[in-house]
């Protein structure tokens, strides 16, 4: 998650200095997504109920917050801002609550919801979160989404017009070295090992696969990295983990494939998502195998650039690879993938409206 944060994080960046704007970043000190999680019971009531402070632990977090916002604060009066770009929702909180002080327009650029991601692991308050993003997302000037469907979402849920949001979801950049087609195929997942993932169904694929036709290929980090790595030593499952791979070498890694995949889980944390490893697979060339969730699924259907699975049982994931194990399929699809992320869903692209949405604040 936090990988995929700092690549779009930092394609803004490149892409508004590109564009002759001058930038101040503002890394907010000890500030992490854990710590909200962790400290929001306490800064919020909910039905009519206030968790206090009751540990140290929790008191240190809050006083990180604090320092956050005087951060945030200092930085402010420093530079005089025209507008402030709050990456993520969280950031949002704390951008809203010092730029109505100001009176300094705030864009809040939502990567997803975050609420919806604590709900998918089990965590107790998740609610309070829900409650935070919903007072930054009432509180800002505009809301940038990843998604068509998180921009029903947010405006149908927390009573927002749809002009105040705009979708600009994730892309990528065209690569000089791409994909040729060769068999065995290699096949891989490369992106977070996190719930929202479903590595696992990736892994039930390569132990299910026995055509010699696909080589399994497992690269990236995250909490369910030990599990994993303990089925598939457990189970012999025939795959190559490659570790975590920095941003650097990704492509000329991804250009020794053949096909990508992309698992995915169901909950809400998906359908309004907006994965940058898909884009990453169309860039490099690759085929896509995805269920038909969000609206990457409907990319790599429109685009013929892969095979958006309406059921993604593992029966119909080895189906579509057998389909792209057909030399002329492949190559029509890969062709594809690669003329879409040159045409419209390359950052310098998808990041246009915000030229206009910057100037309409200033």
């Amino acid at each position: 998650m936090f990988l995929g944060d700092r690549i779009r994080i930092e394609s803004i960046l490149a892409f508004l200095r590109k564009n002759q704007f001058d930038i101040v970043e503002a890394p907010l000190p000890s500030l992490a997504q854990l710590s909200f999680w962790q400290i929001v019971p306490s800064l919020f009531p909910l039905h009519g109920k206030v968790v206090p402070i009751l540990s140290r632990k929790a008191l240190l977090l809050w006083l990180n917050l604090s320092a956050s916002i005087n951060s945030l604060k200092t930085i402010i009066r420093k530079t005089n801002p025209d507008i402030v770009l709050a990456e993520t929702s969280l950031v949002g909180w704390i951008a809203t609550r010092v730029c109505t002080n100001y009176s300094i327009p705030c864009i809040i650029d939502a990567h997803g919801l975050a609420f919806a991601e604590a709900r998918g692991v089990n965590y107790q308050h998740w609610q309070y979160l829900k409650h935070l993003e919903e007072e930054a997302f009432l509180k800002c000037d505009h809301i940038l989404v990843v998604s068509k469907r998180m921009k029903r979402y947010v405006s149908k849920v927390f009573k927002i017009n749809l002009d105040k949001i705009s979708v600009v979801p994730n892309g990528s950049t065209p690569q000089q070295f791409i994909a040729e087609y060769r068999i065995p195929l290699r096949v891989i997942y490369a992106g977070n090992l996190a719930y929202w993932e479903k590595v696992e169904d990736f892994l039930d694929i390569a132990r299910q696969t026995t055509s010699y036709k696909f080589k399994f290929y497992l690269a990236g980090a995250g909490i369910l990295k030990n599990r994993l790595l303990e089925r598939i030593r457990r189970e012999n499952i025939p795959l190559t983990y490659l570790g975590y791979i920095s941003r650097q070498k990704i492509f000329s890694v991804l250009s020794t494939m053949q096909i990508g995949i992309a698992p995915s889980t169901k909950d809400l944390a998906r359908v309004v998502a907006s994965p940058i490893k898909v884009f990453d697979y169309m860039a490099s060339g690759l085929p896509v195998i995805t269920p038909k969730i969000g609206d990457w699924g409907e990319i790599i259907a429109e685009e013929d650039c892969g095979i958006a699975l309406e059921d993604d049982s593992t029966e119909n994931y080895k189906e579509a690879l057998n389909t792209l194990a057909q030399k002329d399929v492949w190559a029509i699809k890969s062709n594809n993938a690669i003329n879409a992320i040159k045409r419209k869903y390359n950052w310098d692209n998808i990041l246009k409206p915000l030229v206009d949405l910057i100037f309409n604040y200033q």
